[in-house]
């Protein structure tokens, strides 16, 4: 989040300030009225809980520690509960605050996640980054690497002067045995901090700014992601769009996103078919009006390479369902009826596009190999219980 450069003092001893915070989030619920945003019941509870979890991520990103001249990577964001941007269901994030022009060495353990990436960006447009399988580590995982605008031996990562911030992917592929990374960061260069400079401070400039950053950014992403759900459920409804990289809005060069949209009846069925690249990580993921993740602890709303059936055809069908079909690669819509859906390729050597087709549920069968995998009900909730339980170990650091 950049802290806003209109502030001033007198906003908030006069409280304009706090009336402008009130007015953006009064303009941010308003969005979750537009006529083109569904209306039933759930997705309206699901879009004023959005704001909530807009207003808990704006909050923490100002209040956060995280100040370039004494970074901290913190705590794992908890995209199990605050979610936003369709995040990974796979994945744990870190970041922290940077300057581009002053020198880092972030140390640790690489774990054994089946992806790990540093990523410099100016605010939300990436300016490089490194994998963990592409940095040189002792045999027991231990390792640094070095960030700033010059050179260095060993593992580095250059940043240039408008990079703000460093932030830390890890994808994990096997959910019962992989571990993350131990991660620390400090700054190595730069002297001093310039005179004055106290990031904590409590002062009418310093609470005038973070007032404008957080009303801000709810109310821009309360709108930027509808805006972006209209388009593709006008553009893509039932289908994916074809897979590209997105710098410009925080992706990794090498993950490749093909984006599309779900929009079933209550007795409709998505069939998803693909032969999946050969690449280093995939998945495919549900998300809800919001660009929200679904709940992915505690229902099957995502699916790894790792834990995918494929068929003997090399062909990885899944369906897409309101109710359990008792196929292993089904995904819960858990009662959304429209929302994105989301694959990954990620250091692949292709992007392949997915075919889906829409069938009556009671149809699902006339499409899938009879070969197809199938769970019972016991399978099922025992898969249920192992994804809960790896999501209480990821975010309980």
């Amino acid at each position: 989040m950049t802290l806003p450069s209109d502030a001033f003092e007198d906003d908030l001893v006069s409280g304009r300030a706090w009336q402008e915070f009130c007015d953006n989030l009064r303009r941010a619920g308003e969005q979750i009225l537009r006529p083109d945003v569904p209306a039933r019941p759930l997705d309206r509870a699901s879009g004023y809980r959005h704001l909530l979890a807009l207003l808990h991520i704006g909050v923490d990103q100002a209040f956060a520690r995280s100040d370039p001249w004494s970074p901290s990577l913190g705590q794992i964001a908890r995209t199990d509960l605050y979610k936003w941007g369709l995040d990974c269901p796979d994945a744990a994030y870190r970041g922290t605050s940077v300057r581009g022009d002053l020198s880092y060495r972030v140390w640790g353990n690489l774990g054994s996640v089946r992806y790990l990436s540093f990523q410099v960006n100016e605010g939300m447009r990436n300016h490089g980054n490194i994998r963990g399988d592409q940095i040189a580590a002792a045999p027991d995982g231990s390792f640094e690497l070095w960030l700033g605008p010059e050179p260095r031996p060993g593992n580095c990562l250059i940043t240039p002067p408008a990079v703000n911030s460093l932030i830390v992917r890890q994808f994990f592929y096997d959910w019962d045995t992989e571990e993350a990374a131990t991660l620390q960061v400090e700054r190595v260069s730069g002297g001093e901090p310039p005179p004055g400079h106290d990031p904590g401070a409590v002062t009418p400039l310093a609470v005038v700014e973070q007032l404008q950053a957080v009303s801000r950014w709810v109310n821009g992403n309360s709108q930027a992601w509808i805006d972006v759900e209209v388009e593709g459920q006008a553009t893509s409804r039932n289908r994916f769009q074809p897979a590209t990289s997105k710098p410009e809005m925080g992706g990794a060069q090498e993950n490749l996103n093909a984006w599309g949209h779900f929009d079933l009846d209550p007795d409709e069925a998505l069939i998803i078919e693909v032969r999946p690249a050969n690449a280093h990580y995939w998945s495919v993921h549900l998300g809800n009006f919001w660009w929200e993740s679904l709940d992915y602890a505690d229902h099957l709303t995502s699916i790894n390479g790792h834990q995918a059936a494929v068929d003997a055809d090399g062909v990885f069908r899944a369906v897409i369902a309101h109710r359990d079909p008792g196929v292993a690669n089904w995904l819960d819509t858990t009662g959304y009826l429209t929302g994105p859906m989301l694959f990954r390729w990620v250091v692949s050597d292709s992007a392949p596009d997915p075919t889906c087709t829409l069938v009556p549920h009671d149809r699902i069968w006339d499409h899938l190999p009879a070969s197809t995998l199938t769970v019972s009900p016991d399978e099922r909730a025992a898969t249920i219980a192992r994804r809960r339980a790896h999501v209480l170990r990821r975010f309980s650091r």
